[in-house]
């Protein structure tokens, strides 16, 4: 795990060390052990390194190919590459994962992407042919981002915060507008106009001629069929072994300590109770609870711990932290993001990284195995969409003020016209639907961002997938989730909190082969008369405790809305309403202001005043950007 930055110059000159050194040193954070620097005619690679694999400096890189054709730099876990050393042939120089791909590279060509089993953002240098190839892994757990100068220069990097003093930061106010709804920007957007994000699953070559994108792996139809024939117990034993295989086999692989992640639900439980059964030791698990009693998961990750026998630590996120770090944070993620979970996750991940360098956390269960409560929600609204009471629904949203009625009714209304609408809807009520970003826009903004809304983004991402996956909407819906969500929302959250401090965050239940089983299983078998996880909870039964299966979901989630009743409420009068305000020609004032005022009388807009509070302290860093240029 690592971080990697690079340029590749249009004229084929040797590109300017002092610059390249500028854009490794701003990231200098996701590699603290150590950094390397190679300098060729038209290419350079920089490269921090954190060492988990290979500690030696055998395993450091810029690393060349034997045959000195080829240079990479690398960033992510290969969890595959031992199995791939055995079908390459020749002496091996370093025991690191790095080497592997390589010389993988060296004799399958960009085919080796398609046989990596892990987390990866890799760029190649071939030295023959003047090209750079960037790849990034199928899930988009490792960042890759580029950007072309107007002299012609190709720059890369693992961080946006690497091109600083590079090229022009240039606000994309689509990407604005997009974000709005979806709380994240998605790839290949950043938030900014001549900076893009690869892909998952893509890799792309840049030469004198520009440059050319591939897919290498989707998430396709064929993956998706349905596995109706076999049992319940099958599946079961099934679900079992891939996830003993994902942890023990693949993510438990390290040379220094590997911890855990640990909430009160069933998907960090899962990994604790696989790791704990492979681990000579007590393994270290990490908890992060609030003084909210309402969202606080401390107690139960205790229980937890307990039936394991885990060596435990939790901590507490308080208001006066985010108040502290918000400017922090918001900077530190490059481009507008408004995950609440990222203040405790960064907190929790500065913690754990003070006594271990590998966590393993349960992000990806419920893109695997349908988790998220929306799910019952929609197929709730499918339902309904066609009687009477859709009508009825409809018509009280507005007079009764509450906001989980009013997303409901929302999402119904949409749906009426089309169950693609009705998704994107249900998924952008938490933050601004269709309605509330007409109502919170001012003219000018809103005519300037036509066609760019979070739900019309849903819209368009689902008709197209459509066309070549023919599966029930909510699986269409999932399907969204896990390619859209996923990588540019979660991902993004546990990768700039745990490298912000050294600190590798692996995820089993985003193993490439689990996953692909998972996406086989029937409908039935995720989410099935308002249950969730049906076929992972059957499959546990033995293996976590009745109370941890039983319990409803309740995710990351941060007390916003007491939080901006009280001791953050003053953040929104400073970076919203005031005359200074940076949302000032973007928003409406008196809509915001009833925002705020509705949340202190007992309505729950905490979300969208976060997502205010931190886009207002995100135009603010991008001008103090265009300042230090």
């Amino acid at each position: 795990m690592c971080g990697i930055s690079g340029i590749v110059t249009r004229d084929g000159r040797a590109p300017d060390e002092g610059r390249l050194r500028r854009m490794s040193e701003k990231i200098r954070h996701r590699g603290p052990d150590g950094d390397g620097i190679l300098l060729l005619d038209g290419i350079g690679f920089a490269h921090r390194r954190l060492a988990i694999l290979d500690l030696t400096e055998k395993g450091s890189q810029p690393m060349t190919s034997p045959s000195g054709r080829y240079m990479i730099v690398y960033n992510g876990e290969i969890y595959n590459y031992e199995d791939l050393k055995k079908e390459l042939s020749g002496e091996w120089y370093s025991s690191s994962d790095t080497e592997v791909i390589l010389r993988g590279f060296e004799e399958w060509g960009t085919e080796i992407f398609q046989k990596l089993r892990g987390m990866f953002a890799i760029a190649i240098w071939d030295k023959k042919e003047k090209k750079l190839i960037l790849a990034r892994d199928p899930v988009g757990k490792k960042p890759l981002f580029w950007t072309q100068a107007s002299n012609g220069d190709f720059y890369f990097a693992s961080e946006v915060k690497a091109f600083r003093g590079m090229v022009p930061f240039e606000v994309d106010w689509n990407a604005v507008r997009t974000f709005l709804g979806l709380q994240y920007v998605p790839a290949p957007k950043t938030g900014f106009l001549n900076i893009s994000q690869l892909e998952p699953g893509t890799y792309i070559e840049f030469d004198s001629s520009g440059f050319r994108s591939h897919r290498f792996h989707s998430w396709s139809p064929d993956l998706s069929a349905s596995q109706t024939n076999a049992t319940n117990g099958e599946i079961d034993a099934m679900i079992r072994e891939k996830l003993n295989a994902s942890v023990l086999k693949r993510q438990l692989s390290s040379d220094v300590p590997v911890g855990a992640f640990l909430s009160g639900g069933i998907d960090s439980a899962v990994i604790v109770a696989f790791a704990s059964q492979h681990s000579e030791r007590p393994i270290r698990t990490f908890t992060m609870g609030f003084p909210d009693l309402g969202m606080d998961e401390r107690y139960t990750a205790r229980q937890i711990s307990n039936v394991f026998q885990t060596d435990h630590d939790e901590f507490e996120a308080r208001p006066e932290h985010l108040k502290e770090l918000l400017d922090t944070i918001v900077l530190h993620y490059d481009v507008p993001y408004a995950d609440s979970s990222a203040l405790p996750t960064w907190l929790l991940a500065k913690e754990t990284a003070s006594e271990i360098k590998v966590v393993l956390t349960g992000d990806g269960g419920d893109e695997a195995f349908g988790g998220y409560r929306r799910y019952g929600y929609y197929l709730q609204a499918l339902r309904l969409r066609s009687l009477p009471v859709a009508s009825l629904l409809s018509g009280l949203s507005v007079p009764l003020h509450d906001v989980r009625f009013e997303r409901i009714a929302e999402t119904i209304r949409a749906a009426r016209r089309g169950w693609a609408r009705g998704y994107g809807e249900l998924f952008t009520g938490s933050y601004f639907g269709r309605s509330a970003a007409t109502r919170l826009m001012t003219r000018e903004f809103r005519s300037l961002t036509t066609g760019s809304g979070g739900v019309h983004f849903i819209h368009d991402f689902l008709k197209s997938s459509q066309s070549q996956n023919k599966r029930l909407p909510l699986e269409q819906a999932m399907y969204f989730d896990l390619c859209s969500y996923l990588p540019d929302d979660l991902n993004v959250k546990m990768d700039r909190a745990t490298m912000a401090f050294g600190l590798e965050a692996r995820s089993p239940f985003l193993d490439q082969d689990l996953l692909s089983y998972c996406l086989r299983l029937p409908l039935s078998q995720k989410v099935t008369y308002g249950k969730t996880k049906v076929a992972l909870r059957r499959a546990m039964r033995d293996v976590l405790p009745p109370a941890v299966l039983s319990r409803k979901k309740m995710g990351f989630q941060v007390p916003l809305t007491n939080w901006f009743r009280g001791p953050l409420r003053e953040l929104v009068l400073d970076r919203c309403l005031s005359d200074a305000s940076p949302l000032k020609p973007l928003f409406r004032h008196e809509e915001m202001k009833r925002l705020l005022n509705e949340n202190d009388s007992g309505t729950d807009h905490g979300n969208r005043l976060w997502m205010l509070v931190s886009l207002s302290t995100w135009l603010s860093g991008v001008h103090e950007i265009k300042n230090d240029a």
